[in-house]
């Protein structure tokens, strides 16, 4: 079983608007219109059984929307495959209302992106959210390190990371997008490998095309040195669909000399485990 742990999707009225403006901030090409329909194209075209939708709230006032859009999806997931968190933003004031409507609702976590939110993950209205979120025993995935479209200060480093962890009460799931901390992996196999965590291999792997420049990302063998030291059993596969997509990344995880047993867990075992998925495959 493949479950991409990190993908991107949008209600259809919208992915029309959402992704040119995406595919200019961060000069890349988007592989699908950024709708369920196409995701779920890329999925049997890449041989994905399971894909998880990760929504970001730009303003407190889109959190709503997007989680009942959330919602809808994950209604339909027997026959899409489909999954959805819920998104929250640092300046929503009523997070334990909506935190309780999604776990009401069968949404197993929560999205958060400071690069996009404009706040540091250390902040107290992090903080006081992801407490909230382990509390109701809710999965927290963070967008980690840069965002490829959002120049300066990423708001989200290693550093800052343990800082909010540190902050917390409740201990939970936590995920760390980007192999930690996109564009700071020095720093993380430093600072966070080990950690009770879970990294996932969103555009992350090899190298990634922005438009007439092809940027080096980690290697198989960097790949490999993180496996050992963090454990297969903390990884996931994941894509960043549209921005790339799965055949490349399988491939890549499937040479980088690591054991079969540890490229099952990473492409799908422990995903399955951690989203506690029904299986309803055909």
């Amino acid at each position: 079983m493949i479950i991409d742990f990190h993908t991107h999707a949008f209600p259809d009225s919208i992915a029309p608007k959402a992704i040119p403006i995406l595919e200019e901030k961060g000069n890349l090409c988007a592989y699908t219109d950024g709708t369920i329909s196409d995701l779920r194209r890329k999925m049997e075209e890449n041989h994905i059984d399971y894909s998880l939708v990760l929504p970001v709230a730009t303003s407190a006032k889109q959190v709503k929307s997007i989680n009942s859009f959330a919602i809808e999806v994950n209604k339909k997931y027997k026959e899409t495959h489909i999954l959805s968190f819920g998104g929250l933003h640092p300046d929503y004031i009523d997070y334990e209302e909506e935190i309780i409507r999604l776990k009401d609702e069968g949404i197993k976590g929560i999205k958060l992106h400071p690069p996009y939110q404009d706040t540091y993950i250390d902040d107290v209205k992090y903080i006081n959210i992801i407490d909230k979120a382990f509390e109701f025993g809710l999965i927290v995935i963070l967008h980690a390190g840069i965002d490829i479209g959002i120049k300066g200060d990423p708001k989200i480093t290693p550093d800052r990371i343990l800082n909010m962890m540190n902050g917390l009460h409740h201990k939970g799931k936590l995920v760390l997008a980007h192999m930690g901390s996109w564009g700071l992996w020095d720093q993380v196999y430093s600072k966070l490998l080990g950690k009770d965590l879970y990294i996932d291999t969103a555009f992350s792997l090899g190298y990634c095309n922005q438009k007439g420049k092809r940027i080096p990302l980690l290697s198989k063998e960097d790949f490999k040195r993180f496996v050992l030291k963090h454990g297969a059993d903390k990884i996931l596969f994941a894509t960043d669909c549209p921005w790339a997509i799965g055949a490349p990344y399988i491939e890549f995880i499937k040479e980088s000399g690591i054991n079969k047993e540890d490229i099952d867990k990473i492409l799908g075992k422990n995903a399955y485990h951690l989203l506690e998925i029904e299986d309803c495959k055909n």
